[in-house]
């Protein structure tokens, strides 16, 4: 039945036959094309999107005289801001998708580049009557939702695709014709911060509040609490400081780990043969080293970031700059040495990573959502988190590694 919806929660009465007849007519460049049936469902995952409100379209539409059907991702910004981000993020995620993330693809397919592709294609988007992307559901292509850390072969896909995004938008901010590139510092860590970095320093005392209580880990929580005054300060330095240089800014993803990466497995379902990249609502112009802790941390799992951290970046630089050949770049690339230096430089993120965010990949996010209401339980959660012998396990040999680096300095 035309305009037909089935959802536990009623999208919104502008989800209609004539939007995605405008969407569509947009998306697919036919001004004559009409829809016909409509069914909407809310995601099965909405509760774990935090900018938005997700819902799924199967849509039966006639173009040019045949009738096709397709398959789309709804994102609606939600009336609660994202704690995690602000309310720029609609903007920077629609800013990106349509100035920059588009026209480095069409680098990459221009340059003959096997999966060239980044991101599933934006169809429409619009800011009336609220703030609406329409993307491509990639799904019937069978890209999927893989919510696990990933070995090395696996890693190293996600990485020569990281690879592929982060030297096409090198190539790109080097037209200086382009006007259409917004190329200030940015990301999750901003002079202003957001009530997720206020929820990040948070997890920051309340770790150095329990390592205080292991034994023969009190230095280590000495050296956190003195670093706690300067938290955000140096956390922002890095977002802004580095990568100021042309030979190493690129456009990061900037909330870069496995829930917001798309996985095409092969027939064996074990081997990752492609991944698109999804949510660009913190992406920012900066040093590859962020987008690199966020790999090695939060898609790879810990054998391969303890014993092949080196070779897989080592690998990503191989993809960068065979990927930049293929463009044509004929500017000075960053060195691997380069890389190296700022992973060094902005070591600081890496132990805020490995503080603040690995903990939450043992979450139990059932239980995690019900203590939501309390402030008091909502910490005791996370202290338990940060005594999960999993956890433990991670940050143990970390801690020593980080202050002979000198990054808790």
């Amino acid at each position: 039945m035309p305009g037909e919806m089935s959802c536990k929660k009623d999208p919104t009465r502008w989800l209609d036959n004539a939007f995605f007849e405008k969407a569509l007519r947009h998306g697919l460049n036919d001004k004559d094309l009409t829809v016909g049936d409509l069914l909407i469902s809310v995601h099965a995952n909405a509760g774990e999107h935090y900018t938005s409100t997700i819902y799924r379209a199967n849509v039966r539409y006639r173009s040019k005289g045949k009738t096709e059907p397709i398959a789309l991702i709804i994102k609606l910004v939600s009336s609660k801001v994202n704690k995690l981000t602000d309310e720029s993020s609609f903007e920077n995620e629609l800013h990106h998708y349509k100035n920059v993330i588009k026209p480095m693809q069409d680098l990459l397919k221009q340059a003959g580049v096997e999966h060239f592709e980044l991101g599933p294609k934006l169809m429409y988007a619009s800011t009336e009557p609220q703030p609406v992307i329409v993307l491509e559901d990639v799904t019937p292509r069978k890209f999927e939702v893989y919510k696990h850390l990933l070995n090395l072969d696996n890693s190293k896909t996600v990485a020569a695709k990281l690879a592929k995004f982060h030297a096409a938008s090198y190539c790109l901010i080097k037209d200086v014709t382009n006007k259409n590139l917004n190329n200030q510092s940015g990301g999750l860590f901003r002079d202003k911060p957001s009530e997720g970095v206020n929820f990040l320093e948070e997890n920051f005392e309340i770790f150095t509040e329990e390592i205080s209580k292991w034994n023969g880990f009190e230095k280590y929580s000495e050296k956190l609490n003195n670093l706690l005054p300067n938290f955000t300060k140096r956390a922002v330095e890095i977002y802004s400081q580095y990568g100021r240089t042309t030979n190493h800014k690129v456009l990061n993803h900037g909330d870069f780990h496995y829930n917001n990466i798309l996985f095409q497995f092969c027939t064996d379902t074990t081997s990752v043969v492609d991944v698109l990249f999804i949510d660009f609502q913190l992406s920012f112009w900066g040093t590859p080293a962020i987008d690199l802790f966020y790999l090695l941390y939060l898609v790879c799992d810990k054998e391969t970031r303890e014993n092949h951290k080196q070779e897989l970046i080592y690998y990503y630089y191989q993809q960068f700059t065979e990927t930049l050949r293929n463009i044509g770049n004929m500017s000075t690339a960053p060195s691997l040495f380069d890389i190296n230096s700022d992973l060094l430089k902005c070591g600081f993120l890496e132990v805020i990573i490995a503080i603040c965010f690995v903990p939450f990949l043992h979450a139990d996010y059932s239980s995690a959502s019900n203590v939501s209401g309390s402030v008091q339980d909502a910490k005791a959660y996370r202290r338990q988190l940060y005594n999960d012998p999993r956890y433990r396990e991670t940050i143990e040999p970390l801690l020593p590694y980080f202050l002979h680096k000198g990054f808790l300095d």
